[in-house]
């Protein structure tokens, strides 16, 4: 019996599954494991090593815009060794998630060595005091925004911090400055080369954030290995 896994993130149970589909007759069974957009799927099999690696392939071809390892190991794992791997030195802000990022990557033995500090910045003056978000940015677009998500990243890019993450947006109950519950931004980058990602999540308080904390992490995956770059 051979058996792999699959890491991936940013895609639901039913997604996962739907674009497993066309593999459903090439003798891998497929078993999947999915909370708040954070993935594993474990492929087994009874068929060669040449014909499973040919199954694998295009499987792997299929997901290759979330899967973030071939290993089993957590998000936050992948981050550390991607930002050893990079010489990087991280620092995170984050609104709606309130430290599950940090919370995260603090679980990771060793992480000082590439994680310089998280802020947790909920309220509007601490985006300007402590991030220099500013404050034509918050009246005119808010901090439920795509402009404020890039400024909370470059705020915190300061030396010895050469690669910043960033999160904000609604998890509810309640709308809020005209927005939808579910409305989450992602900034990721450093310098010129700062990517966010928008998102319309559901589910409960509890799972909006979650999800959120685990995208982040999966685009600062992507991002160190250079695939968002090359996307951008």
């Amino acid at each position: 019996m051979i058996k792999e896994v699959m890491k991936i993130c940013g895609l639901a149970y039913d997604k996962i599954e739907e674009r497993l589909l066309p593999f459903a007759n090439e003798g891998v069974l497929f078993e999947i494991r999915e909370s708040c957009l954070d993935a594993t799927v474990t492929l087994s099999s009874e068929l060669t090593s040449a014909e499973f690696d040919k199954v694998r392939s295009n499987v792997f071809q299929a997901f290759r815009d979330e899967i973030y390892s071939s290993f089993d190991i957590s998000l936050a794992q992948a981050a550390a060794n991607q930002l050893k791997l990079n010489g990087r030195t991280l620092a995170v802000a984050e609104s709606l998630t309130g430290g599950l990022v940090s919370s995260m990557l603090t679980d990771i033995p060793g992480i000082s060595e590439v994680f310089f500090e998280g802020i947790v910045c909920y309220n509007k003056l601490s985006k300007t005091e402590r991030l220099g978000v500013s404050t034509e940015t918050l009246a005119t677009e808010g901090a439920i925004s795509r402009q404020t998500a890039f400024e909370m990243v470059r705020g915190l890019c300061v030396s010895p911090v050469d690669i910043g993450l960033s999160t904000t947006g609604l998890a509810g109950p309640d709308p809020d400055e005209g927005k939808p519950v579910g409305l989450v931004y992602i900034g990721v980058g450093a310098g010129d080369y700062i990517r966010v990602f928008e998102h319309r999540l559901s589910g409960s308080r509890a799972t909006i954030r979650q999800a959120t904390a685990n995208l982040a992490l999966g685009y600062l995956v992507h991002y160190l290995r250079g695939e968002l770059l090359l996307k951008g």
